[in-house]
């Protein structure tokens, strides 16, 4: 892993995230991009009361002296071993930071799973759990409390009824590799004795062959309950989830098993995508 983007809206809790991306960045020896995204909305300041920055200019310097800030005080806590850029863009916030993300080549982006209001996010979800479906990078979300500590053992979900494609897997191998972990591989499905899932998931043993693991199959249908509960029952550092490729009508009214986990863990989550 060379490069570990970061976006934070520089509350308390996305800054949070700033720090596990930071020890990561040093366990890897990669390098550090902080984002950070604003969208510059004209008014009269008379309005909305406060100090309002009056022009985007403006908006932007303040945007770099709060990462300047941040990468400063991250290296003075962690080591200035771990090179860091700070980079801002004007827009919204998704395509903003996917832009930045896909612009530096990371080979992961980290985000925080709440801003500045987290029991809103747990609600209806956030910017984080909105990028899910949006980013072409694959996307570790960290919840406000998580602390960083070395990833030796990992859930990873797998739908069986949709298996995963060979590439995405490789990725998930990839980073089990850098890793060095254990993955126990949860299956959820409704039908865990039909022949074609139990072929299915004998398919997914051989593919992972390489790194060490476990594979349940679980009756039901609840991925999330029965997912956190076994990632809680086998002491896991993160979750690994494959989101599963939706159009926008349907994403409009349905939320997504990864989007949904990731509204509600408490342990980290990476959407390989």
């Amino acid at each position: 892993m060379k490069t570990i983007a970061v976006a934070t809206d520089l509350t308390p809790n996305a800054n949070r995230a700033t720090h596990f991306a930071m020890q990561l960045a040093h366990a890897q020896q990669a390098s550090l991009v902080l984002i950070n995204a604003f969208h510059f909305w004209p008014s009269n300041p008379a309005e909305i009361g406060g100090d309002f920055p009056l022009s985007a200019k403006a908006m932007y310097a303040d945007s770099q002296k709060h990462l300047t800030e941040l990468a400063r005080t991250l290296q003075a806590q962690f080591g200035t071993d771990v090179p860091i850029r700070c980079i801002t863009r004007e827009g919204y916030a998704i395509p903003s930071i996917r832009a930045v993300a896909e612009a530096e080549k990371a080979d992961l982006l980290v985000m925080s799973t709440v801003g500045s209001a987290p029991q809103s996010a747990q609600l209806m979800g956030s910017v984080a759990t909105e990028m899910i479906a949006e980013t072409t990078v694959p996307l570790l979300l960290v919840p406000p409390h998580a602390a960083y500590g070395t990833i030796g053992n990992v859930v990873l979900g797998i739908d069986l009824n949709t298996p995963p494609d060979a590439i995405t897997l490789d990725s998930t191998l990839h980073f089990a590799r850098l890793f060095g972990c254990v993955i126990n591989v949860l299956c959820v499905n409704d039908k865990p004795d039909d022949p074609l899932i139990r072929e299915r998931a004998e398919h997914i043993r051989r593919l992972i062959g390489s790194v060490p693991h476990t594979l349940t199959i679980v009756t039901g249908d609840e991925v999330y309950d029965t997912l956190l509960t076994f990632a809680h029952t086998n002491k896991a550092d993160l979750i690994m989830m494959l989101p599963q490729h939706h159009n926008w009508f349907w994403r409009l009214f349905t939320e997504g098993n990864t989007e949904r986990t990731a509204r509600l863990t408490d342990i980290p989550l990476l959407a390989i995508v």
